[in-house]
C-alpha cells in the first residue's frame, strides 16, 4: 500500500513502533512528495538528479525515514585499497557500488535506536529494490558523515564500516574536483557476504555482469608516484628543455601548449633518454610486453615495447629518416627546396622493432604483436634476445598452421578439435 502525501508523523510516534517497521521503494510519483520533505529537512537538500533509488521506512504506511541511494563515487583511494580493486577494474565495476546520498528521519520521528533501525531495514531490502528498478543486485553501499557535525553512530549501529576522512574535495565538472575544506568520514556496507570476492574476481558472476562498463578506456597508472618523480628528474636532468623562460612557474598548460613542446623536442634524444631511463629502472617493470608501432602527427614513427596489463613502457624507438629520393638534384637545389614527407624515404616498423629488440633486455620476456610484427626475424630477435617464446596470432596465416602443427600431440599446448580458422582461411566446406 503506498502512503499518501501527508502520511509523516507530525507528533511523537509509540515507541514500540520500531517492531513494526517496514520499507518499501517509493513510486516515481512519489519522488516529487519526498524531494520536498528532503528539501525542507536535510541539511544538504535533495539532489534530484542522476540514476536514484528512493526507499520509505513506514510504520502503519505513514513515512518514518526516508533514505536516497545514488550512483557511487568515480574515485575514492580508501574504498579502492578496501576492496583491491585496480583502477581498470573500479572503472569497469563501479556500478557494482551504491552512494547513499541522503538518509532523513523525519519531523518528530525521533527516538533511541529508530535511526540506526531504519537504515538496517534500508540497507537490507536495497539488492532487492535496486534489481528490481536497474536489473542486477549491487554489492556495495557507501556514505559519508560530516565530523563536524555527526559521529555516525546510526552506522555504527548498522555494522557499516568506518574506512577513512576524505581529503576536503568534491567532484566539479567532468575530470576536476574543487576543494570544500570539509574532511567526512567515509563508511562502506558489504551487501553481500563474499562482496570483496565478487568484485576482485577475474569474472563476474552472470548474475552481474548487466552492470559492468566494457567500454571504459581506463587502465592502471603505468608509473607510480617514485617512478614518475625519478623519470621527471632523469628528463630534467639529460634532456635540454627547448622553451623560453623555462623558469618562470605556470599554471598546467592547455593540450595545445603540450604539442608545441612537443613539436620542438628531437625525438630521437627523447627516444634515448626515455630508453637509459628505462634500462635502468628495468628490474621493477613486468615481463609481458606488447610491441606497436605509432605516428606522431606527420613527425616522427615511434615503436614501443609496453606490459600488457598496465601498458607501462619498456623501451621505445623512432624510424630513421633516409637521405632524399631525388638524387639528380645539385646540392644547391636541394638545399633550396622545401622538404616535405614525402621527399624522404622513412624507415619502417620492421627495421625499428629489430633494432628495439637487439637493444633491449628481453630475458624471460612474452612478446605479442600485430600483423605487421608477427614475422619470422622479429621472432628470431626476441629468442636471441633471451625472451621466452613469441605469441604467434593467425594474421601469419603459415606460420600459424606449422605451430599447430608442431603442437599436436604436446600435452602442454594441446590443440583444439575446432581450432579457429586464420585470417582469410576459407571456412566452408570443400
Amino acid at each position: 500500500m503506498n502512503s499518501t502525501n501527508d502520511d509523516v508523523f507530525t507528533s511523537d510516534p509509540p515507541v514500540f513502533l520500531l517492531k513494526n517497521l517496514t520499507v518499501r521503494a517509493l513510486d516515481p510519483h512519489e519522488y516529487e512528495r519526498a524531494g520536498e520533505l528532503l528539501e525542507d529537512e536535510h541539511y544538504l537538500g535533495d539532489v534530484p538528479r542522476g540514476r536514484r533509488l528512493l526507499q520509505a521506512v513506514e510504520y502503519k504506511d505513514q513515512w518514518v525515514a526516508l533514505l536516497d541511494w545514488g550512483s557511487a563515487n568515480w574515485k575514492l583511494a580508501d574504498r579502492e585499497e578496501w576492496i583491491g580493486w585496480t583502477a581498470q577494474q573500479r572503472a569497469q565495476r563501479l556500478s557494482l557500488v551504491v552512494l547513499n546520498r541522503r538518509f532523513l528521519v523525519l519531523g518528530r520521528t525521533r527516538m533511541p535506536n529508530l535511526a540506526s533501525k531504519s537504515l538496517a531495514l534500508a540497507t537490507n531490502a536495497l539488492p532487492e529494490h535496486w534489481e528490481r528498478a536497474y536489473g542486477y543486485k549491487p554489492l556495495l553501499a557507501e556514505t559519508f558523515s560530516d565530523i563536524e557535525q555527526y559521529e555516525g553512530t546510526c552506522y555504527k549501529a548498522s555494522n557499516w564500516i568506518a574506512c577513512s576522512r576524505t581529503k576536503g574535495f568534491k567532484r566539479h565538472r567532468g575530470d576536476y574536483y574543487r576543494e570544500h575544506r570539509r574532511p567526512k568520514k567515509l563508511w562502506l556496507k558489504t551487501l553481500n557476504r563474499n562482496t570483496r570476492r565478487i568484485l576482485t574476481s577475474m569474472d563476474l558472476p552472470p548474475a552481474y555482469r548487466k552492470a559492468l562498463n566494457t567500454d571504459t578506456p581506463e587502465r592502471d597508472p603505468p608509473l607510480k608516484k617514485p617512478q614518475l618523480e625519478s623519470l621527471g628528474e632523469y628528463l630534467h636532468k639529460h634532456l635540454a628543455d627547448p622553451r623560453h623562460n623555462r623558469s618562470t612557474l605556470r599554471k598546467i598548460p592547455s593540450y595545445t601548449a603540450l604539442r608545441n613542446l612537443l613539436m620542438k623536442i628531437d625525438p630521437h634524444k627523447l627516444g634515448d633518454c626515455l630508453n637509459r631511463w628505462l634500462q635502468a629502472n628495468l628490474g621493477t617493470l613486468p615481463r609481458a610486453l606488447a610491441v606497436d608501432g605509432k605516428w606522431i602527427r606527420d613527425r616522427a614513427l615511434s615503436l614501443c615495447l609496453s606490459e600488457h596489463e598496465t601498458g607501462a613502457p619498456v623501451a621505445m624507438g623512432f624510424a630513421k629518416e633516409k637521405t632524399p629520393t631525388d638524387k639528380t638534384r645539385s646540392d644547391q637545389d636541394q638545399s633550396e627546396k622545401v622538404q616535405t614527407k614525402e621527399d624522404y624515404k622513412r624507415e619502417g616498423e620492421h627495421s625499428v622493432a629489430l633494432r628495439l629488440y637487439g637493444t633491449t633486455e628481453l630475458e624471460n620476456a612474452t612478446v605479442t604483436g600485430d600483423a605487421l610484427n608477427n614475422n619470422k626475424p622479429q621472432a628470431q630477435a626476441i629468442l636471441e634476445g633471451g625472451g621466452d617464446y613469441f605469441q604467434l596470432k593467425d594474421e601469419n596465416r603459415h606460420a600459424y598452421q606449422s605451430a599447430l602443427q608442431k603442437a599436436e600431440g604436446t600435452p602442454l599446448l594441446p590443440t583444439p578439435k575446432n581450432p579457429t580458422p586464420p585470417t582469410g582461411a576459407s571456412t566452408g566446406a570443400e
